[in-house]
């Protein structure tokens, strides 16, 4: 059994050996999860190469998180994720999804709440006040932690710990009670398997 947390602080202070091991430990855990995500094990490599790469250029990070393998999984969820925007934005990934589509398409509920849900999102992100907004890109697009974003905006930690409970406030109430926060969660499963 290894221990995570011992691991963490040996990579934040640069063993490399200890990221090796960090490396081969997660890796083998992490690779159907993301194969599942993104219907492809080379894009699989690609992403968990990424997350590796982040970790260790930001390994000095690591000796202060306390649940070591949350934080890989939300990396690698987030990391997922924006190689699925980079491979819309590149129009791949709907060549990619053609063969599946027959397979296991969503029913045109489903793909219309998703849309609307990823619409209304966008809307809710975007009607933030501008701090407000970077704070909350910060901490779910750049994965920086509280502190770490109170450092770089000179900021105090509940500054932005307040902004952020703003931000997500503000985004559940843009939501109305039309569509179901299972509802979304769900469509957004179903469109990912």
């Amino acid at each position: 059994m290894i221990d995570e947390k011992a691991l963490f602080r040996l990579v934040a202070a640069g063993d490399k050996e200890a990221f090796r091991q960090l490396f081969h430990h997660y890796n083998k855990m992490l690779q159907p999860f993301v194969t599942r995500l993104t219907r492809s094990g080379h894009a699989a490599e690609e992403v968990l190469q990424e997350v590796f790469l982040k970790l260790w250029l930001h390994r000095d990070r690591l000796a202060e998180i306390d649940n070591p393998k949350a934080y890989i999984v939300r990396i690698v969820s987030n990391e997922s994720v924006n190689w699925l925007r980079c491979q819309v934005k590149e129009g791949k990934l709907l060549e990619a999804m053609r063969p599946l589509a027959a397979e296991s398409a969503p029913s045109p509920e489903q793909s219309m709440v998703y849309r609307e849900t990823e619409m209304r999102l966008n809307e809710a992100i975007e009607r933030l006040p501008a701090a407000c907004k970077r704070i909350y890109r910060m901490s779910r697009e750049q994965y920086m932690r509280i502190p770490e974003i109170a450092h770089a905006l000179n900021l105090s930690d509940n500054t932005v710990k307040n902004q952020l409970v703003k931000a997500l406030k503000s985004i559940r109430l843009h939501f109305d009670n039309s569509i179901p926060t299972l509802i979304f969660f769900s469509t957004c499963v179903v469109l990912l398997l």
